[in-house]
């Protein structure tokens, strides 16, 4: 089987990218739930998916002291492709903190550091294929490489654009957010055309819902607007409290870690799969959206 490789995206801050990443990880690969094999990359030079998947004293020592990260991946990356020895830059035991009765099939994770930042300013155009490049040996070797993406649009973000198949945006039910799903769906309309790519929006995925009147009458906008990906039916609550407990030497069951909205997760899950087993969505035009 070839990975699917999804990029989770939108260019505002604050819209639960990480939360979705690494939530759709730690389900598809838990071996009481469907036992997958994912990877997940952390392209956000701020790490936030990095801190919530693995120590951040073993990210340190292991990693990033000895320049185990993406942006070194990245700077380096022709070094790495000649040689075929970029492995040693994935995360393969303990990550996540969530464990059941079995321990986890198959997760693994690249992490980011704040070097990211720096890098990002000079990444070349011409380096756009980069990232597609380093994860192609890999396809056979995962079911699933979920990327997230930080709120912004760059040469760095465009490689996430290149290497995935799919993407999903999450949304805040609010007309700033709403703002960033537009003109990011503008952003992909235009990639696609630049790079002759087909980067396919699967769904919009509402987040921080309180079911407020102002919210309802976003949601609604979200819903109807034919331009817009077609919205996830499971909603991610504003109650949500999710315990990323940065001590990794505790095990949490899902219902620890994801309290109330353990059920939401699991169903937004199933529905993820369901989408891409059957992905029909095309692309729509962005011409009329202002």
């Amino acid at each position: 089987m070839t990975a699917k490789v999804i990029s989770v995206c939108n260019l505002k801050g604050g819209v639960g990218k990480t939360t979705i990443v690494m939530a759709l990880s730690e389900y598809l690969a838990g071996d009481t739930m469907y036992g997958q094999r994912v990877l997940a990359i952390d392209l956000d030079p701020q790490c936030n998916l990095t801190t919530a998947l693995m120590s951040e004293q073993v990210w340190e020592w292991q990693y990033n002291y000895r320049g185990l990260t993406l942006p070194f991946l990245f700077k380096n990356a022709d070094h790495f492709l000649a040689h075929g020895n970029y492995q040693k830059f994935i995360v393969k035991e303990e990550v996540s903190n969530v464990r059941n009765k079995n321990s986890f099939n198959c997760l693994h994770l690249i992490p980011s550091s704040s070097k990211l930042f720096e890098l990002q300013e000079d990444f070349p155009e011409t380096s756009v294929a980069i990232l597609r490049q380093l994860i192609n040996p890999l396809l056979t070797e995962y079911d699933y490489i979920l990327i997230d993406c930080p709120p912004s649009i760059n040469n760095i973000i465009k490689s996430a654009f290149y290497a995935s198949d799919y993407c999903i945006i999450p949304c805040v039910p609010s007309r700033m957010s709403i703002h960033g799903l537009e003109l990011l769906l503008k952003q992909i309309e235009k990639f696609n055309q630049d790079y002759q790519h087909d980067l396919n929006p699967i769904g919009t995925v509402i987040s921080r819902y309180n079911g407020t009147v102002s919210q309802t009458q976003n949601l609604n906008f979200i819903i109807v607007n034919p331009f817009f990906p077609p919205t996830f039916s499971n909603k991610i609550p504003e109650r949500a409290k999710i315990a990323e407990s940065l001590d990794f030497s505790m095990q949490l069951t899902y219902k620890q870690k994801y309290g109330d909205i353990h059920d939401v997760m699991v169903k937004l899950t199933q529905e993820f799969i369901q989408r891409l087993n059957h992905s029909s969505f095309n692309l729509l035009p962005m011409a009329s959206l202002v």
